[in-house]
């Protein structure tokens, strides 16, 4: 037998050990080239390793259109309103508590835009915290976000503790320009309503945006929303 011969059996029946000891866990195989880089060819291929890859950047991407979408429809079709507030909790509130505090900060509020009307909306971005609902946790973030950065008229803010501590992360300088003020139980009688599903969080706590040195420091809506918005929140701390 020749050598040639002998040798291509040698190389064979370590390929065959390193195989076994391989599926054992005893020994890793080497990868080559070919096997290390694999080029997608089909479709099914390109879609399965774009999916592998890029699966939770797709899935923030469709929700911020979705969101933002929604917010443009939402701009499109309602009635002119003088502000924004924005409740923010880690709690699901009922929709009918909604308009609820809207009548509420309407007492203490003015007419901005002149229409000879006080009229405030308010945007529910709470969601309930578990540990998995992510994706809600991430849909109500960017929502938030969504607001804070193209809505001058989102300057008060409802929000229980961690949903002021989500929001005073944002930036290093803080988000909010006063300390949040605890509502009273004026406020949760006016906006509660009968049954336990209708029930406010406890601890619910106000307060407004910087404006100062930020991107809508410059834009006159927020400005004007700014000092309506302050002067509430005077006429809350002093009841």
């Amino acid at each position: 037998m020749s050598n040639k011969i002998i040798e291509e059996q040698r190389r064979a029946r370590e390929e065959r050990v390193n195989t076994i000891k391989a599926k054992q866990g005893l020994i890793e195989m080497e990868k080559s080239d070919e096997a290390a880089v694999i080029i997608p060819k089909t479709p099914k291929e390109k879609w399965q390793n774009y999916w592998y890859h890029f699966k939770w950047h797709t899935i923030g991407g469709i929700a911020l259109i979705a969101v933002l979408a929604v917010m443009i429809v939402q701009c499109a079709s309602r009635e002119s309103y003088d502000f924004i507030t924005i409740v923010y909790t880690r709690s699901v509130i009922e929709s009918g508590r909604m308009e609820k505090i809207e009548e509420y900060i309407e007492q203490y509020a003015e007419d901005i835009d002149g229409d000879g009307k006080v009229s405030v909306q308010v945007v529910d971005c709470s969601f309930v915290e578990s540990n998995g609902n992510m994706q809600s946790s991430q849909v109500a973030m960017t929502k938030v976000q969504a607001m804070i950065a193209a809505e001058p008229k989102a300057v008060l803010y409802i929000c229980d503790d961690k949903g002021f501590n989500d929001l005073e992360a944002i930036v290093a300088e803080g988000f909010f320009d006063v300390e949040a003020l605890l509502l009273d139980e004026n406020f949760y009688k006016a906006c509660e309503g009968e049954s336990e599903f209708e029930k406010l969080p406890e601890g619910l706590k106000i307060s407004y945006r910087r404006i100062n040195d930020t991107l809508m420091e410059d834009d006159k809506t927020a400005n004007k929303v700014y000092d309506v918005c302050k002067k509430i929140y005077e006429k809350l701390a002093k009841k």
